[in-house]
């Protein structure tokens, strides 16, 4: 089954996720183990891995508390994410967020929600937000 890069923005991935101990980080946390761009194979491997977990568990080589699951990232999910970091540390800051509307799309579970010039209420969505600048 061949891998693809989970960095690569440009194409729709799934994602085989192991929540574990992470000896580098000192916590529990969603290590990614595998990125597939075919539905059939992620599932495929999801099961696999899921069988070996629950092996391991059984036999008191693994932490009960170990579980793998997926996540399938869309094209411009890293971007997407990114700009949702730097609105939510704007939003924290007392930045007005309706400044960042232009610079790019908003997160798809965002609007933005506000008084507007007229001292009646705006609004921004994920819709109305106008497309990020070309690279």
């Amino acid at each position: 089954m061949p891998e693809v890069d989970p960095r690569d923005d440009t194409i729709a991935r799934w994602v085989v996720l192991h929540y574990r101990y992470d000896p580098e980080r000192h916590e529990r946390r969603n290590v990614i183990i595998a990125v597939y761009n075919n539905e059939a194979e992620f599932t495929e491997a999801i099961t696999d891995y899921g069988r070996q977990i629950r092996r391991e568990t059984a036999q008191g080589t693994r932490d009960t508390n170990e579980r793998v699951h997926g996540e399938t990232w869309g094209p411009g999910y890293h971007a997407e994410q990114v700009r949702r970091r730097i609105l939510s540390a704007a939003i924290s800051r007392g930045v007005d967020p309706r400044q960042l509307r232009n610079r790019g799309v908003l997160p798809s579970n965002t609007a933005l929600l506000g008084p507007g010039l007229a001292g009646t209420l705006s609004s921004v969505t994920h819709d109305d937000a106008p497309a990020p600048p070309a690279a």
